[in-house]
């Protein structure tokens, strides 16, 4: 009798088992497939987080990447914020002409040093603005703002910023000095606050206060 009754209940032990490994398979595959996928871009950003630093001193030439270390520049050049965004077709050093002075400021710089927040060291040559395939002469642009009261002081007093009045005062003014490339200011601002800097009474009257 013993005999036979482990003859009957074997087959029914082995289907127990078989449905087991059949529910144990099947949640195992539910899982998987409901489990989150890595997407492209996940595998990208991964890549990109353990592709090695650049390293070693920097070599300035005019083929360099500027926006691997100056970033806030190389994002200007898409934020239509900033007035650099509308030169986004040009170069670096389309605007940025004086090679020998660049390679002498990068002189001992190294990968992973500290950038400068502002480009004190180089000027835009304003000649570079001022050619018949950029912006013109400062006769055609003074044309272009002739009724623009941007620069008006507080006695109603409004002048053109393109045909101030020539004075030794004003030679240090150039383009830049109103026109900040690479940051999302309001003209208008910026220009005031150039003229406020000798004209700090608020009027553009020469030479009322100091002899």
């Amino acid at each position: 009798m013993k005999n036979g009754n482990l003859s009957a209940q074997s087959p029914s032990k082995t289907l127990i088992a078989i449905f087991v490994v059949i529910v144990i398979a099947t949640t195992a595959a539910c899982v998987y497939g409901c489990a989150p996928k890595e997407t492209s871009e996940q595998a990208t950003a991964q890549s990109a987080e353990e592709a090695p630093v650049m390293q070693g001193e920097f070599s300035f030439s005019a083929d360099s990447d500027c926006a691997t270390c100056h970033e806030t520049e190389g994002g200007s050049m898409t934020d239509g914020n900033c007035p650099a965004a509308n030169h986004a077709a040009q170069s670096c050093i389309d605007c940025h002409t004086d090679i020998d002075g660049l390679t002498s400021v990068h002189d001992g710089v190294a990968y992973g040093d500290k950038t400068a927040k502002r480009l004190k060291k180089t000027v835009v040559d304003e000649a570079t603005c001022l050619t018949d395939v950029c912006h013109g002469s400062y006769e055609a642009l003074a044309e272009k703002t002739a009724s623009s009261t941007i620069l008006t002081d507080n006695d109603g007093t409004t002048v053109n910023p393109h045909d101030m009045p020539v004075n030794e005062d004003h030679e240090t003014i150039d383009c830049g000095s109103c026109h900040d490339m690479h940051a999302s200011d309001d003209i208008a601002k910026t220009a005031q606050k150039a003229c406020q800097s000798c004209h700090h009474m608020g009027t553009y009257e020469c030479y009322t206060c100091h002899e």
